[in-house]
């Protein structure tokens, strides 16, 4: 198997990890700077657009504060497109829990779909220079 295929999967492998443990540093060490991150609805209207990596980060970390969550990754596709870049689609699944959650919040939310991404090689690391996850299903228990 391709050795930067194998890397790029380690550092998803990371970036869920990261993300879980809100080891923010580590997290945010996954993207080049002038990184793009879009999420979408699984309708396909847009729920948030980043354009730098710092603040996609930054909103990661205000709206997983205090919260409980897991990400996770599967079926990769990855695709050598040079010796410095590769294009990724990763099948996703998330569930994130806010114990705290005011009143009018969501107690969870559990979605799935699919990572678009573009990763290049930058003095010799492997980032991810755009993101889009795509969901295809999203659902929000609100408080009973």
């Amino acid at each position: 198997m391709n050795s930067a295929i194998e890397q790029v999967r380690l550092r998803k492998a990371r970036y869920c990890r990261s993300l879980d443990t809100k080891q923010w540093e580590a997290f945010a060490a996954l993207f080049v700077a002038e990184a793009k991150a879009t999420v979408f609805d699984p309708e396909g209207g847009l729920i948030a657009e980043f354009q730098t990596a710092g603040a996609f980060v930054n909103a990661a970390r205000q709206f997983l504060e205090g919260a409980r969550s897991i990400h996770q990754v599967h079926n990769d596709e990855l695709e050598l497109v040079s010796e410095s870049e590769i294009n990724a689609i990763w099948s996703m699944e998330d569930y994130i829990v806010f114990p705290l959650a005011p009143k009018d919040a969501p107690i969870s939310v559990h979605g799935y779909g699919h990572y678009h991404e573009r990763w290049v090689l930058k003095d010799g690391a492997w980032l991810i220079s755009n993101l889009e996850l795509r969901r295809t299903v999203l659902e929000v228990t609100p408080q009973s």
